[in-house]
């Protein structure tokens, strides 16, 4: 497939958009990079699934890498949840060796998720507008060892596998599942939970890819440029978050999440 200049630039362009908005909101990227490949590019949704699991093992290793050197993620926690993220991404891959999911049932999957993810992004901008006051936890002080939070994990360990599940199904990286269960099940502030919702992603992706590139379909030479692209965004996304204010960022995110759902819908 010849790519023009012109196509080149725009796949740039809109991957660095992307990943500096994902970034900032730990949301993984793959609800961007899906809708642009299927809506804007008219690539078969399975195909620009597998393209984005791809296309995000970048974008997340580069933000990984950023908030590191931030110190706003560790690796012990982040591997910790990763464990179960990739055994719900294992879960997903098996069950759907054994059953093909029809693309019209695919995209009417991946819109929904969209519509969900931007209803619960207007939920979590409204909570961290109210919840100033909230107690939260630093993530360096974090231990197993204490009851509470030894309760809270136990409670997020189900929805860590579903991130990972649908990552593995929808190429959405899972952020929209990971970044509220940090904030609201383990009470990390929102600035950690982007981060280590990031780094989840980023080892989740590497799984994924593996698998894709054996029995998927993936678009390299589309993928390589978004992810050119999205390398940038993503450490420009990580630089910009640490100083603006979410919530405004929140509401932008979840507008453009539940209109490319409605446009995918019809």
């Amino acid at each position: 497939m010849e790519l023009s200049f012109l196509l080149i630039s725009l796949l740039l362009i809109l991957g660095l958009l992307s990943g500096a908005i994902s970034a900032i909101a730990g949301i993984g990227g793959g609800v961007f990079f899906v809708s642009i490949m299927t809506l804007l590019f008219f690539i078969p949704i399975n195909i620009a699934v597998d393209t984005s699991t791809f296309i995000i093992l970048f974008s997340s290793l580069a933000g990984f890498i950023t908030y590191l050197r931030q110190k706003r993620t560790t690796i012990k926690l982040t591997l910790i949840f990763s464990v179960f993220s990739i055994l719900g991404s294992i879960l997903a891959s098996i069950i759907f060796s054994l059953i093909i999911i029809d693309n019209s049932i695919l995209k009417l999957l991946f819109a929904t998720t969209l519509l969900i993810a931007g209803f619960n992004m207007i939920y979590k901008a409204n909570k961290s507008k109210n919840q100033n006051n909230k107690q939260e936890i630093n993530h360096v002080e974090f231990s197993l060892n204490n009851q509470n939070n030894k309760l809270n994990f136990k409670k997020s360990i189900p929805l860590f596998m579903l991130a990972g599940f649908l990552a593995n199904l929808l190429g959405i990286g899972g952020g929209i599942i990971n970044t509220p269960s940090l904030n609201m099940v383990l009470n990390f502030p929102i600035h950690n939970s982007t981060a280590i919702s990031t780094s989840i992603i980023f080892f989740t992706a590497i799984y994924n890819t593996v698998i894709k590139s054996f029995i998927g379909q993936i678009d390299y030479l589309i993928g390589l440029f978004i992810a050119i692209g999205s390398i940038l965004g993503s450490i420009l996304g990580a630089k910009i978050s640490r100083k603006m204010r979410k919530s405004y960022l929140q509401f932008f995110v979840s507008i453009v999440l539940i209109g490319l759902a409605i446009r995918m819908f019809f």
